[in-house]
């Protein structure tokens, strides 16, 4: 069972680490991610120049791991293309330290290198929590395994696309895990005006921004309650797919861990 593991934070990011020390046991795990960050560029691909990859410092015994000169979604198809020559079982994604959901999730690099991924026929979870909490957490730990045993099961579909992400858990534990729908928002910009007579583009949610009301079920309703948001996707469209029975199986196996 080959893993594919990448992120958009970078190959010596603690998050990736994290996530490979949590899917380490579950099959021979490589790790081929940007050698910089790469927050906010999405499913963006480095069309029309050389793209460049090189052997990097791993910090797990027995994994190996790949810098890229380039995007997340650069770095899934040279692991699974070049490095891996088409043999990846399932790429994980993360752990991204901030929340990737509603609309954050067409920005995210984190959540773009598991739409490209999809896309190249192989199935796939991002996770990400917290930018606050221990991205080293025990708990944290066990349920990612969990999920991604299920992830990589033969009952779950090639080209699954997955996106799990954690509740804050520095002042209450984590409550349990759920199904839940992207939410309906809109991204808030802000420009920030630089010396070099340039901008810097910042974006949020506008729900969290404005606190609006939040609708039962979806993402972020079911993180303000302290649960693990699970939610599928199909690929092709980004359509939340309700009752989808591999993240069902992704959920009882969150809540057998975490009790």
């Amino acid at each position: 069972m080959n893993i594919l593991v990448t992120n958009d934070d970078g190959f010596d990011n603690s998050g990736i680490w994290a996530l490979v020390n949590a899917v380490k046991d579950l099959g021979n795990v490589t790790v081929v991610a940007p050698a910089e960050n790469q927050s906010g560029v999405g499913t963006a691909i480095s069309f029309r120049r050389s793209v460049k990859i090189n052997e990097a410092p791993s910090r797990v015994h027995g994994v190996k791991c790949y810098a890229v000169s380039g995007t997340p979604a650069d770095s899934v198809i040279l692991g699974t293309r070049h490095v891996l020559n088409d043999a990846v079982d399932a790429v994980v994604s993360g752990i991204n330290p901030g929340f990737n959901t509603s609309r954050d999730m067409f920005i995210s690099g984190t959540f773009g290198a598991a739409i490209i991924a999809a896309a190249l026929g192989v199935k796939t979870c991002a996770f990400s929590m917290d930018a606050l909490d221990d991205l080293g957490d025990q708990l944290v730990g066990k349920v990612i395994a969990g999920v991604t045993r299920e992830l990589i099961s033969f009952e779950t579909p090639r080209a699954g696309l997955y996106n799990v992400n954690f509740p804050s858990f520095r002042d209450n534990p984590i409550r349990g895990a759920e199904a839940a729908a992207p939410a309906d928002s809109e991204l808030k910009m802000k420009l920030e005006a630089h010396s070099d007579g340039g901008y810097e583009v910042f974006s949020g949610l506008k729900m969290k921004i404005d606190r609006l009301p939040q609708v039962s079920g979806t993402d972020v309703e079911v993180l303000e309650r302290g649960m693990v948001a699970l939610t599928a996707v199909v690929g092709a469209s980004l359509d939340y797919i309700p009752g989808d029975p591999s993240l069902k199986r992704m959920i009882d196996a969150a809540n057998q861990i975490i009790g």
